[in-house]
């Protein structure tokens, strides 16, 4: 945990300066999105901070400041259920979601960026991109 320390330091100084409440609950929330370096629902970030720290409404209302704030970005699934994760600075990526238990597996490779300068050549400003992949993994075919 201590090399996680200055990533969840960062996060409040990014809450601080777009001025966010630090509260102990959403210090509990991103040092679990720290921990697990990998996208979660609300329930299951609710779950492993502790229904004794958290509700589920100060979670979902956590993650929507997050989100504001810049600091979480939110996938939606095919289901229309959402899955957040810290904003890896410098680093763009997507996912390849199984369409059985949600695991979500990032894909460190973006050609869209390709698609996205296609646009601005067309004279399209503030042009961004969505993009998750959809299948069903190893484990849940084994379970077939």
């Amino acid at each position: 945990m201590p090399h996680d320390k200055p990533r969840i330091d960062d996060a409040i100084d990014v809450l601080r300066r777009e001025r966010y409440r630090i509260t102990e609950p959403r210090k509990a929330m991103l040092a679990v999105l720290v921990k697990e370096s990998k996208p979660l629902s609300a329930e299951q970030i609710h779950q492993m901070v502790g229904a004794d720290k958290a509700d589920l409404v100060t979670v979902y209302r956590s993650l929507e400041a997050f989100e504001k704030a810049g600091i979480v970005q939110r996938f939606n699934l095919e289901s229309g259920k959402a899955l957040y994760e810290l904003v890896e600075e410098n680093h763009h990526h997507h996912h390849i979601i199984c369409r059985k238990c949600h695991r979500a597996e990032k894909l460190d490779f973006c050609e869209a960026e390709k698609l996205e300068a296609l646009a601005k050549n067309l004279g399209y400003e503030d042009v961004h991109h969505v993009l998750e992949l959809y299948g069903v993994c190893e484990d849940c075919r084994k379970d077939d």
